[in-house]
């Protein structure tokens, strides 16, 4: 089974620590629950790394942008 992170959505390997949810989905007429489990990293998720084709963007103005249409 793969698990996925709710917070970070990156996979959690076999071997790492894990935090396991469990949320009632609905319950049935004749009492029993029906459970959907979720699961986070336990040290904390990892950074997000950019993808390569991403430049970063450092916040401040770059005049070779441009304006919309204007460039």
């Amino acid at each position: 089974m793969i698990m996925l992170c709710e917070r970070c959505c990156g996979q959690i390997g076999e071997a790492e620590p894990v935090v396991r949810l469990a949320h009632i989905d609905h319950a049935h007429p004749d009492g029993t629950i029906t459970w959907r489990h979720s699961f986070l990293h336990a040290k904390g998720c990892e950074a997000p790394r950019p993808a390569d084709h991403e430049r970063p963007d450092f916040g401040s103005w770059d005049s070779a942008r441009g304006i919309g249409g204007l460039r």
